[in-house]
């Protein structure tokens, strides 16, 4: 039997301690802390809140843009004279329509100090994402944005969807970036969700039992898709994805050069709701 048949083997043989939905706050929380920002990387939804806490004894700054520069143009500044009250930004359409950026994503940095950076990722897909590498990974890792750190991203693997939940259509996709490059994957779902439960270097937050899909290797590129035709595709298995059903989705890949020896990692989690 091949290392990778004896790893998902173990996958699917795990069963999971405690079922039941995992939390989703609308309101983001990021530590200014030791002179960085804790939850350095977020993925939020369409409308979430992010607020800012400076527990430094100094001066810091969360200023939104990528050149470092103050100049007027940003979508936000707020400076922290030392440890205070809180900042928040409220991610809505009506603040991506006035503030537009590639990807709706936004990256931000300290003025006094640019080597503190963060960026927000606004999503608004067809499900939501959860189960991030927070507040801390199995290897003493984190990505509030993605799944646990790997050895080639210094981030982790992040699983989005864009399409639709009708099933009918059949029009889902879901894609994974920030992955090793040509390694062996396993996309899985299943349909509760689990606390955090270690899975290689990684956290699985999908309960047992689980159900396999396609998902032979990551691309060149360090990015692995599956569908549209994932519908299509679960009808064999025993268990087909049907209308008014939730899954959620993960992928397991490998990772021969990870930092603590795991020799593989998993994505953050993907959950959707379908529709006919």
């Amino acid at each position: 039997m091949s290392a990778t048949r004896s790893l998902l083997s173990l996958l699917l043989g795990l069963t999971a301690a405690s079922f039941g939905s995992v939390a989703r706050a609308n309101t983001i929380d990021v530590k200014i802390e030791f002179y960085q920002f804790t939850g350095q990387h977020l993925t939020i939804q369409l409308g979430d809140t992010v607020r800012w806490q400076n527990y430094d004894g100094t001066v810091h700054t969360t200023t939104e843009g990528t050149d470092l520069v103050l100049n007027g143009n940003e979508a936000w500044h707020h400076s922290f004279p030392g440890p205070s009250g809180s900042f928040s930004v409220t991610f809505d359409a009506a603040f991506l329509a006035a503030n537009p950026r590639p990807g709706d994503e936004y990256g931000y940095f300290c003025v006094a100090h640019t080597g503190m950076r963060g960026s927000i990722k606004v999503v608004h897909g067809p499900g939501l994402p959860f189960c991030f590498c927070s507040p801390l990974g199995p290897c003493s890792n984190r990505d509030y944005g993605a799944g646990c750190v790997n050895s080639t991203q210094s981030r982790g693997g992040r699983m989005l969807g864009s399409g639709t939940t009708s099933v009918a259509a059949d029009d889902l996709v879901l894609t994974v970036d920030l992955l090793p490059a040509n390694q062996p994957c396993v996309l899985f779902r299943g349909k509760s969700e689990s606390l955090q439960m270690q899975l290689g270097e990684g956290w699985r937050c999908i309960g047992s039992p689980f159900h396999r899909m396609p998902g032979p290797y990551t691309s060149p590129g360090g990015v692995f898709t599956s569908g549209p035709g994932i519908v299509v595709t679960s009808a064999p298995s025993g268990a087909p994805i049907l209308p008014g059903e939730t899954w959620s989705f993960q992928l397991w890949y490998r990772d021969f050069t990870s930092q603590c020896g795991n020799i593989s990692n998993v994505s953050n989690g993907y959950t959707v709701t379908f529709k006919p």
